[in-house]
């Protein structure tokens, strides 16, 4: 927790921002903020999710991955500084997951142990937290699709990878939007798995919740037309 009177009044800006979507201010403010506390592992994560949300956003490629590893190292910051945070295990795991698009098949195959026990360490912290279920779901979606050379790859090289299927991504996803349901995201990732799993009815029920909630992050808009798309209708 911050002590600074000024830290507190620069996490609420920071928060403010953040809410607005505007994550260049809202790290802006967060940078400002670790100048005054650097030490302060609720800062360096807020700092982490900001530089991870710009990854999408920021080209070319090489630049987004930097981003990605800006972010990484504010969340194993964090983590060392409060190694009880489930926050912060959740936060580092996420950071290797969006670092995993920019890596080679072999190194793909060593960040997913890492995402599964970190997000694993998370939920054994903190079992009410939504993004924790919707991580795991995500990491099991992406295990059990991924394609045969890279599962080749992970049993010669590492003797395979933790069990995963597009069931249990199903039970972890329809865990998240058990615990938040106005969240886009998990609704949108659900009616994917749903789709793998040949459940075409219950995708589109899932689809149309996504088109039926309100924005609330930069990537629920993108949700709403992928939503629309599947669902065959106009923007």
């Amino acid at each position: 927790m911050a002590q600074d009177p000024r830290v507190v009044a620069l996490l609420q800006q920071g928060d403010e921002q953040e809410s607005r979507m505007d994550s260049h201010a809202a790290l802006s403010t967060f940078l400002a903020a670790e100048t005054l506390e650097p030490n302060n592992a609720a800062i360096l994560l807020r700092i982490a999710k900001e530089y991870s949300d710009l990854i999408a956003e920021t080209k070319p490629p090489r630049e987004a991955e930097r981003m990605g590893e800006i972010a990484l190292d504010y969340a194993k910051r964090a983590l060392s500084l409060d190694p009880s945070s489930a926050k912060a295990h959740l936060c580092v795991a996420v950071c290797y997951g969006k670092l995993a698009d920019f890596a080679d098949n072999r190194t793909k195959i060593e960040y997913a142990r890492v995402i599964k026990d970190e997000a694993v360490k998370s939920l054994s912290l903190d079992p009410t937290d939504d993004y924790a279920y919707h991580v795991l779901g995500r990491w099991n979606y992406s295990v059990a699709n991924l394609n045969p050379f890279v599962k080749w790859l992970a049993r010669i090289s590492y003797g395979g990878l933790p069990d995963a299927s597009n069931e249990e991504a199903e039970k972890y996803y329809k865990k998240a939007a058990e615990i938040a349901p106005w969240r886009i995201m998990h609704h949108n990732e659900l009616a994917r798995v749903y789709v793998a799993l040949g459940k075409s009815d219950l995708a589109r029920k899932e689809w149309q919740t996504v088109l039926d909630l309100p924005v609330a992050s930069k990537e629920d808009e993108a949700a709403k037309q992928a939503a629309r798309e599947a669902l065959g209708r106009e923007p």
